[in-house]
């Protein structure tokens, strides 16, 4: 690839080109600067033999990858105590691949610094789920009504923070975000679950809560961990102002045939004295979790009969 006429001479961002054999065919004057390196002494060189210890393996899994697979991969390395956030692309001449760009931007250091943390934190996580789990089994395991909700509660927040810690480290890395992991639950299951989960929330304000729901229905799918945990802030919402409902029931049933099938997940708040409750809008976060899923949120206020939050959300 002749300098004089390659593009990539005025990108200020280190650039390395490596041919099918695995072995440098150019390197960009930034590069040079960078890596300390003569253009011309590199070329015909194995990638190997450029860069050092775990930079070396990371370029060449790097390398191997986009050979195998012919897509871009993004990855991390550090080279003479400078970390950079790279990604090596194929070169594709006539339908097949003929090389392979690797461009190297230096990193932020406080990007450094967060995924450092960011393993850091994964011991006290582990440490924390088995205390939890202990404690679970000392306070007379899941026979232990008394503990049971509180220690439950906590462990689900547990995996609620080791979703979110993942995909921040994928961020991070430059990956794309993991994709939501979908499961199939069912809607009649889960309003207990939502019951028991704010059972001391609505005693504490004498709110009595009903489940309205056949035994079982057709199964949702949605991710989990996220769909509780946006219901259940809705529900803990509810408890949170100067007017908390008298009675909340929460029902599940489903509406319409075949493929066009939904679950109608309903909270139903009754106010005391007939109160008409002031305007509730649905968070972003929750609106955002149900469309990833398909589904949508609606509030509807009828005075003095109650507010009623439907949620919205196909079925298997």
């Amino acid at each position: 690839m002749s300098r004089e006429h390659s593009l990539l001479s005025y990108v200020d961002t280190p650039i390395l080109v490596g041919d099918p054999e695995g072995c440098a065919a150019y390197a960009n004057p930034a590069f040079e600067e960078c890596f300390q390196v003569e253009g011309e002494s590199i070329v015909g060189r194995s990638l190997a033999e450029i860069f050092e210890g775990g930079g070396r393996e990371a370029v060449l899994r790097a390398v191997a990858e986009v050979c195998e697979y012919g897509e871009s991969v993004r990855f991390r390395m550090r080279e003479s105590g400078v970390g950079y956030a790279a990604s090596a692309s194929p070169i594709q001449a006539g339908g097949e691949s003929v090389g392979v760009v690797i461009l190297l931007k230096e990193e932020v250091e406080g990007v450094e610094r967060l995924i450092a943390l960011h393993r850091e934190i994964q011991d006290p996580l582990d440490e924390l789920g088995a205390a939890l789990e202990v404690l679970l089994e000392q306070t007379g395991g899941r026979r232990g009504e008394q503990y049971r909700t509180l220690v439950d509660d906590a462990l689900h927040a547990l995996g609620r923070l080791r979703k979110w810690s993942e995909q921040v480290n994928a961020v991070l890395c430059g990956a794309p975000a993991p994709q939501t992991a979908t499961e199939e639950i069912d809607p009649a299951a889960l309003l207990r679950s939502l019951a028991r989960r704010v059972e001391g929330d609505a005693h504490a304000r004498g709110t009595t809560v009903e489940v309205v729901s056949a035994s079982s229905l057709p199964r949702m799918r949605a991710d989990a961990a996220q769909l509780e945990a946006v219901l259940v802030r809705l529900l803990r919402d509810r408890f949170e102002g100067d007017l908390a409902p008298a009675r909340l029931q929460l029902s599940a049933r489903i509406q319409g045939e075949g493929d066009v099938r939904a679950a109608l997940l309903s909270i139903i708040e009754r106010f005391p004295d007939g109160s008409n409750p002031e305007g509730f809008s649905p968070p972003a976060l929750a609106k955002e979790v149900l469309a990833s899923c398909g589904g949508s949120i609606h509030v509807h206020t009828e005075p003095p009969i109650g507010r009623a939050t439907v949620v919205r959300l196909p079925v298997c």
